[in-house]
């Protein structure tokens, strides 16, 4: 009896803690080390801690991509429908040019908070 064909649905809105954020938000350490500065500083933070989110989302809907593959080569029995939907479903293509505007932003953003300390 064949096995229903699944397809592989990346969602692109999941984030990815963190390592090392103890729970909080990543920036959270330098923020308290600049506290009292001026407000431009935490500006800058908070446009850092957006482009580390989006950077965390963009890397999980591939990471997710990427083992939707892996478990539809590694199934028992692989499913053509399923190969070839995750073949022409074009995966995470936008998320891949997100991902590299966003680590160029913090690149800069990075460079912002270094020229302040």
């Amino acid at each position: 009896m064949p096995r229903p064909s699944a397809v592989a649905v990346v969602d692109e809105e999941r984030s990815v803690t963190a390592s090392g954020a103890s729970g909080g938000r990543a920036v959270d350490t330098l923020r308290a080390r600049l506290a009292g500065r001026a407000a431009r500083e935490h500006v800058v933070l908070d446009f850092l801690d957006d482009d580390l989110e989006q950077a965390r989302g963009a890397l999980a809907a591939i990471a997710t991509y990427v083992a939707s593959i892996d478990a539809a080569l590694t199934d028992e029995e692989p499913s053509q429908q399923r190969i070839l939907s995750l073949a022409l479903g074009g995966g995470p293509i936008d998320r891949i040019e997100r991902l590299g505007a966003a680590l160029a932003s913090v690149r800069r953003r990075l460079a912002q908070v270094a020229a302040r300390m």
